[in-house]
């Protein structure tokens, strides 16, 4: 799996030159879900790693949270694309705020994060 998101990034470097790369990303552009909805969804999915649920409970997003998890916290992507990479199918899902973050997403976990601040 390493090996993959190393892939991943340098083909993510390549094509998306004016953007850089965040491992871990917050922002402030992005609204977090209110403590209730959080409660509620960690009771609900009672197998969500600790990745995941410290995450929601942090309000940020991180490479290998699950694409359930991303969803929860940001919602409908914008858009979102499927890239056929030699080695798996990704997607690409771009949210625009004020600022826009494309989190690519393999075997529904996120294995990439980049942020333009535009």
């Amino acid at each position: 799996m390493k090996f993959r998101s190393l892939k991943l990034l340098l083909a993510a470097g390549s094509l998306l030159a004016a953007m850089f790369i965040a491992g871990c990303a917050g922002s402030k552009d992005f609204i977090k879900p209110s403590q209730e909805e959080i409660d509620t969804y960690v009771q609900e999915h009672p197998d969500l790693p600790e990745l995941d649920k410290s995450c929601i409970y942090d309000g940020r997003f991180e490479i290998g949270i699950k694409q359930e998890t991303l969803f929860f916290l940001l919602g409908e992507p914008f858009k979102q694309e499927k890239i056929q990479q030699p080695w798996a199918l990704q997607e690409k899902w771009i949210y625009k705020k004020k600022n826009q973050k494309i989190f690519i997403i393999e075997d529904r976990h996120v294995v990439g994060i980049l942020e333009n601040d535009k």
